[in-house]
């Protein structure tokens, strides 16, 4: 089977390079019970972030709640699709549920909930963050984030209409927490925080980082910590705007 295959209106895709896909036609992968949306518009994507330490448990978690998400990424980086990116409506943004494609990162969060031997190690003080302190997503659960993003933004996702719009970016500033309402839905890229628990900013900045600024996976990963410390509502990223700037006259 295809690893890097993903399945939109039934019909399996290439998926981004970069990151291993397991599909919910592998036996192994739950496919989450959907309300069929087939034929409306998917314009959205929404970041989440599981507080939990395993697939499995999220998954468990997810089938009590009467919940779903489309894609779920591992400690690892690898990912399964537990949904029809096109035609099926799952649980996971209330609102936001109908025109979106939701993606888990499994991520404890909270400092509480590490144990020796996890691949999670670094936390920061984030007075954006549910109880000032956030577990970082690994490296491998940040790219893969954004190889996603970037994919389901692109061409190649054929059967969406996802436009690359940074939902929570505004006067060169992204949102760690809540964006204004507008009066419709705006298409685009969100963390679950701008309208719902508090989840996803961080990892949405790293994607900026990586797709719009151009930054290599380490270089984009220092920099999203670094600038997300000590933060509460949104972090300046003018600086970086204007560099990208600079390099596209020259």
């Amino acid at each position: 089977m295809d690893s890097h295959r993903i399945i939109i209106d039934g019909r399996p895709l290439p998926g981004p390079e970069g990151i291993d896909v397991r599909d919910f036609f592998d036996p192994d992968v739950h496919r989450f019970k959907a309300k069929d949306r087939s034929g409306s518009p998917v314009t959205e994507v929404i970041v989440h972030e599981t507080v939990t330490r395993s697939v499995a448990s999220t998954l468990r978690v997810l089938e009590k709640r009467k919940l779903g998400v489309h894609l779920i990424i591992s400690p690892d980086g690898a990912v399964t699709q537990h949904g029809d990116l096109a035609c099926d409506r799952l649980a996971h943004a209330g609102g936001h549920n109908a025109p979106s494609v939701g993606i888990e990162v499994v991520n404890p969060y909270y400092p509480e909930y590490l144990k020796p031997n996890l691949p999670w190690s670094t936390v920061i003080e984030a007075p954006w963050a549910h109880k000032r302190w956030y577990v970082l997503p690994t490296p491998e659960q940040a790219e893969a984030t954004s190889l996603l993003i970037a994919w389901l933004t692109s061409p190649d996702a054929e059967g969406l209409c996802i436009p690359r719009y940074w939902v929570g970016l505004a006067n060169g500033s992204l949102a760690m927490g809540r964006v204004p309402r507008p009066k419709r839905k705006r298409p685009g890229i969100y963390a679950h925080h701008y309208f719902g628990h508090a989840d996803g900013a961080w990892l949405v900045l790293y994607a900026w980082l990586r797709i719009h600024a151009g930054l290599a996976p380490i270089a984009a990963y220092r920099e999203a910590k670094a600038r997300a410390v000590g933060v509460r509502r949104s972090i300046d990223l003018t600086d970086v705007v204007e560099a990208g700037r600079r390099d596209e006259k020259e």
